[in-house]
């Protein structure tokens, strides 16, 4: 068969044949080729700095607070600790996470609620990472479910993990911004 000068070819791995790029299968042996000219990435996943470990970011420990607490302690924990979130946790259980989204979309405006216990206000359930996973993990997690804190679970007890503390952790070390 005659193929136009220019043509990009593959060579099918199982017996030689020359096949233009993007076809199926060898014209000679019918093996698939569906996978031959895909490009390859000109930077590995391991070489991102998004498969950083979390436990190589600088996180403060967050605040935490009892399910029984009011409202109005975990909002003045808010305030004093300018972290976003609150943890909500009884014993040594994470119960959930209490964040500056949940006084506007379900305390504020409600007489009464900064009397509440915490536990009717809170997230319940939250998405937890871990800390030997990657800041690309965590910014997925928050990506699809629509949040900006996930708590992260370490042997020395649970941190909180921002959008902003990866993409901080990001520009320090890959970016440089001139003075």
């Amino acid at each position: 068969m005659t193929r136009p000068s220019g043509t990009e070819l593959v060579t099918c791995p199982l017996c030689g044949e020359q096949n233009i790029a993007g076809v199926d299968r060898c014209e000679n042996c019918l093996q698939p080729l569906r996978s031959m000219d895909i490009p390859e990435p000109d930077q590995a996943l391991s070489e991102s700095a998004f498969s950083a470990p979390l436990a190589s970011l600088r996180l403060l420990r967050p605040p935490a607070i009892a399910p029984t607490a009011s409202v109005r302690d975990a909002v003045n924990l808010l305030v004093e600790n300018k972290g976003g979130a609150v943890l909500v946790v009884d014993g040594d259980s994470l119960s959930g996470i209490f964040t500056e989204r949940d006084v506007l979309k379900k305390v504020a405006g409600r007489p009464g609620a900064l009397d509440a216990p915490v536990a009717e206000y809170m997230t319940t359930d939250p998405v937890v990472v871990r800390e030997n996973e990657t800041v690309a993990v965590a910014l997925h997690k928050m990506a699809d479910g629509g949040f900006r804190h996930v708590p992260m679970g370490t042997r020395q007890g649970y941190r909180v993990v921002t959008a902003s503390d990866a993409l901080k952790w990001v520009v320090e070390r890959y970016i440089e911004l001139s003075a």
